[in-house]
């Protein structure tokens, strides 16, 4: 029952992101660039509920998006499900198991690289950041939304290239600006949205119960 009620608030969300995006954000663009609020819920679903709910909310978004606006076959529907299980593998929630064996991989790796001269130590550093272990959510999601919004602006620019649009200082303008957009939704939707799904709740019951153990 659990798991079913988990389902039905994912799938809403889902369905109630792509409808914003259709009919609302076309209105709210910022230097005629639309964010995106599909992705900004891909990601607090895949921070929030894990890889098996969004690798359906994606299929879900993949074929919506597939039957209304793709004009080259079968591009929305690979490309979201791709994209949002890539990005699941970094920023989705771990259980106690995975997450003792992330940091035990850390350490055996940090331990190698003590009696190595590093070149670029800056780029050593922000590495351990994030293989150390679980980030806050609040900071995975507006990191997860930017990377796959960033990633699939990328495979639209490719598209674009191999029809033979060239390239201009204003096509990576707009991406960055689409990319920054998106990071600004998600963090605006992530903890309303998360109050909805119940992940603020069950953290006051964890603490309760610590309280009265």
């Amino acid at each position: 029952m659990k798991e079913l009620r988990k389902a039905l608030k994912a799938f809403l969300i889902t369905v109630l992101a792509y409808l914003i995006q259709a009919c609302v954000m076309e209105h709210l663009k910022i230097a005629d660039v639309t964010g995106s609020v599909i992705f900004a819920v891909l990601a607090i679903i895949t921070v929030s509920y894990g890889k098996k709910f969004i690798f359906c909310a994606s299929c879900i978004i993949g074929m919506i998006m597939e039957s209304m606006l793709s004009n080259v076959p079968a591009l929305y529907a690979i490309a979201y499900p791709v994209i949002s299980m890539l990005c699941a593998q970094a920023f989705a929630d771990m259980n106690d198991r995975q997450r003792e064996k992330r940091r035990m991989n850390y350490e055996e790796r940090h331990r190698r690289r003590e009696g190595r001269k590093q070149l670029f130590p800056l780029f050593g550093k922000i590495l351990d950041f994030f293989q150390q272990g679980d980030l806050p959510a609040h900071l995975r999601i507006p990191m997860c939304a930017g990377l796959m919004d960033l990633l699939m602006n990328i495979v639209l620019l490719v598209y674009m290239y191999l029809i033979g649009v060239e390239f201009s200082f204003l096509h990576i303008w707009r991406l960055v600006v689409a990319v920054a957009y998106t990071v600004g939704i998600s963090i605006l939707l992530m903890i309303p949205l998360r109050y909805f799904m119940g992940m603020y709740r069950r953290r006051n019951k964890r603490q309760r119960g610590g309280e009265l153990m």
